[in-house]
């Protein structure tokens, strides 16, 4: 186990602000400040973007949303998920405090949780005027027809090799935190942590005998063969382009957040 803070300097907590719900926003309270100030360290609070300036060495994030955003950006710093987050281990808001400490006390646990890069690109990657979109996903990447009951023709390939094509709303890839989310409500198998995979499934496929697949991260690809109906891409929750066609998405390993977990027996110093 590494130690998420060592102790040598004095750190910066970097606290984000909910993205979904300023109601979820944390309150740099006393007990909060008492924890930092034990370390001789300071808290930075705001904006994702202001926080990041502050270089911190620890992040705070809350909730799922928020904890999206903080991998989309690629950052070096550790963070420290608080709430309820589907197939990661979080932080209770009432226990911030004596985790937090525990985190700066060097007694918190690493966790490497892959993050996928996705790309939508049309047929023609010359054309300068359609250019390609580049996501990040924590959790998953969907791609679903935008009206109920217009099923569409999908293709899944794996380096280069066809895996299947069937008729769907939709499909979904999802990383081993998010199989435990909405993939796991279409039977996309649920994935250990320690799985390098990914899980692929059809969402209300047309016939009833449907596969699911867990695949490489290496280089999939995802395409619309024949649509019925516009077909989205939603990246964590994140509608992000339109799918035709002429394009196809491409999901690879693009790296990896660190998340910090504090077992019950670790919020405080025995």
């Amino acid at each position: 186990m590494d130690a998420a803070w060592d102790g040598d300097d004095s750190p910066v907590v970097g606290v984000v602000d909910a993205e979904t719900d300023a109601i979820d926003a944390i309150e740099i309270d006393d007990p909060l400040e008492s924890a930092v100030a034990d370390v001789d360290g300071t808290i930075a609070s705001g904006t994702l973007e202001d926080v990041l300036a502050a270089k911190p060495s620890v992040l705070v994030a809350v909730g799922e949303a928020t904890l999206s955003a903080v991998a989309r950006v690629d950052v070096d710093s550790p963070v420290l998920p608080v709430g309820s987050v589907t197939g990661v281990e979080s932080v209770d808001r009432d226990h911030l405090p004596d985790a937090l400490e525990a985190v700066l006390s060097g007694r918190a646990v690493r966790r490497e949780r892959p993050v996928l890069g996705v790309t939508l690109e049309s047929a023609d990657t010359d054309d300068s005027d359609d250019p390609a979109i580049r996501e990040r996903a924590l959790f998953d990447v969907t791609l679903i027809t935008d009206e109920p009951a217009r099923i569409s023709e999908y293709s899944v390939r794996d380096r280069g090799s066809d895996v299947a094509t069937f008729r769907a709303d939709g499909v979904v890839t999802a990383t081993p935190a998010g199989s435990h989310g909405y993939a796991s409500a279409v039977d996309a198998p649920q994935l250990s942590p320690a799985t390098d995979a990914v899980a692929v499934a059809p969402i209300g496929p047309f016939v009833t005998q449907t596969r699911q697949w867990v695949l490489p991260t290496d280089a999939l690809t995802f395409a619309v063969e024949r649509d019925e109906g516009d077909v989205t891409l939603v990246v964590d929750g994140r509608s992000v382009g339109t799918v035709t066609v002429d394009s196809q998405v491409r999901v690879s390993l693009a790296g990896s957040l660190t998340t910090l977990a504090v077992p019950d027996d670790r919020l405080k110093n025995e």
